[in-house]
């Protein structure tokens, strides 16, 4: 039985701790930079708060970082000299250079890397996957995403249907240095979507906007030409009212179209030119919220043990989080200069 260790008890966290605690694993205990963070997770999910990540390190055989996005790299590297395979939550790092570091530091080492990119484990975003996989809708030629809800940066009312519970204040998200704002925040998500489903970009385009009373740049909107010819469309915004979230995505291809609106009735939808079956085995067209198996946290979290007992590679590998943040901060320096970035010439 594994022994786990989490690093950040804010939001994610304890998101996080809730779903170890239905996996096969013994969820150990916490460090957090916090002492008395540590000691309500503590109170909440049993384990114990470490005093220091060193002590955490010796204690555990997987280290789950979950801290904000600007200490990800210094526990990914201390975990992987340590010899312990890691889960490190989106996105990698803030920086290149430091999301290069962590991916060549742990492949030096020997130790497992998984990104956790959760939207690939939304039953919606991988059935769609699945069906542009199974060729019914013939070649992708465009993708549009929406992601969008309230600032993270400020206590929200409640009940906004956010995928992960707020803690609180978090200034932190407001000082784009420090989080890469809604870009990296939102946007990555369907940035890396984007991706697995249409292969490798090849040019970014971005225009941020600064709704009054939100961070700077709390709406984006990212162009995306891909190596194949195709175009992707990616919005993302932290300037929603409370209240109010929304998740779409549309996949256009010559055969025919794949779409989902989270507010919509029955928000996984097909339309084809001819009629070809779009059954795809083993992934379910509806689901229910209350089941450990249909939550994708949980989802995420099976799939890295199933991976480490079996030795198989993860669905979201170190070079997908590495292209995730690397078309990411391209968006956020396309927005800073108003002009389109190469990818292949790109050096943050």
């Amino acid at each position: 039985m594994k022994r786990i260790g989490i690093v950040g008890v804010g939001g994610m966290g304890t998101w996080h701790a809730a779903r170890w605690k239905q996996l096969p694993v013994e969820l150990t205990g916490f460090y957090d930079a916090s002492p008395g963070a540590a000691g309500k997770a503590v109170e909440q999910f049993g384990g114990r708060a470490f005093a220091s990540l060193g002590d955490l390190l010796a204690a555990v055989d997987v280290v789950d970082v979950c801290t904000p996005t600007p200490h990800h790299k210094a526990p990914v590297l201390a975990a992987a000299a340590a010899g312990k395979d890691i889960v490190c939550e989106k996105p990698l790092a803030r920086h290149l250079r430091d999301a290069q570091e962590m991916v060549t530091t742990c492949q030096a080492a020997g130790v497992r890397l998984f990104v956790a990119q959760v939207v690939r484990f939304f039953h919606e975003f991988s059935r769609a996957k699945a069906i542009l996989d199974s060729g019914a809708l013939g070649r992708p030629g465009l993708i549009r995403t929406v992601r969008g809800g309230s600032s993270p940066s400020v206590p929200p009312t409640g009940g906004d249907g956010r995928e992960v519970p707020p803690s609180g204040e978090r200034p932190w998200f407001a000082d784009l240095e420090q989080s890469g704002g809604v870009i990296m925040d939102v946007s990555i998500h369907d940035v890396d979507f984007a991706r697995w489903c249409l292969g490798d970009v090849e040019r970014v385009f971005a225009r941020g906007l600064d709704p009054a009373g939100h961070p700077p740049y709390g709406h984006a909107l990212i162009l995306l030409r891909f190596k194949s010819g195709a175009i992707g469309h990616i919005e993302g915004s932290w300037a929603y009212p409370p209240g109010r979230f929304r998740t779409l995505f549309e996949i256009a291809c010559d055969q025919g179209l794949v779409e989902f609106d989270s507010l919509a009735p029955a928000p996984l939808t097909v339309t084809l030119k001819s009629d070809v079956s779009l059954q795809a085995p083993g992934i379910p067209q509806y689901h229910s919220p209350l089941a450990p198996q249909d939550d994708p946290y949980f989802l995420e979290l099976e799939h890295f043990l199933n991976c480490l007992e079996r030795g198989d590679e993860f669905l979201v590998s170190p070079q997908d989080g590495l292209e995730a943040v690397k078309i990411s901060l391209a968006a956020i320096e396309s927005m800073r200069t108003g002009r389109p970035v190469d990818l292949d010439e790109f050096e943050e």
